[in-house]
């Protein structure tokens, strides 16, 4: 199953399975980043955990928009959005760097299938459009960055948790 449009930005789901006392399906998991597949489609990960990371980063999205980035390099708006995240130090650097994770990092949605091997992040930028970026962590490369309108990332990503809901989770009475 395909939410998106892979040529932009998309979320693909594989085979489900479950497993012995789960409360929900383990999923093939990986995006699409202007046509460039990213996580490893051999790993399994946990639809209900992949939802409630989604879920963050969908309710983040005023967030993002009242912070924009620069339109700079991949590079340094991956720096900036991802490597300061992981680079804090807790015990003496101000509150707003733990934020980064909530508001940009897509590959915690991926978990394992995509956080093992890559860096993920949305970003609002100061002209008004939402830019994905994905990072080959193993080669430190970048090898996908897109724009595309607002919104976009945020309706492939409720789509992605909506369909899931209605196929796993029952409903509330």
């Amino acid at each position: 199953m395909i939410f998106g449009d892979k040529s932009l930005f998309a979320v693909e789901v594989g085979e489900c399975e479950w497993h012995s006392g789960s409360s929900g399906p383990y999923i093939q998991f990986r995006y699409w980043v202007g046509d460039t597949p990213v996580g490893d489609w051999g790993d399994r990960i946990s639809f209900v955990a992949s939802a409630g990371y989604a879920s963050v980063i969908i309710g983040a999205e005023f967030d993002r928009r009242r912070s924009p980035f620069p339109d700079e390099l991949p590079d340094v708006v991956f720096r900036d959005a991802y490597d300061a995240f992981f680079s804090y130090d807790y015990t003496t650097d101000g509150g707003v760097v733990p934020y980064l994770r909530d508001r940009h990092h897509l590959d915690d949605i991926g978990m394992g299938a995509v956080h093992d091997k890559y860096g993920l992040i949305l970003v609002v930028t100061s002209s008004g459009k939402e830019r994905v970026i994905a990072k080959d962590l193993r080669k430190e490369v970048i090898v996908a960055d897109i724009s595309v309108p607002l919104g976009f990332v945020e309706s492939v990503l409720s789509e992605y948790v909506e369909w899931g809901k209605s196929r796993w989770l029952p409903a509330k009475e």
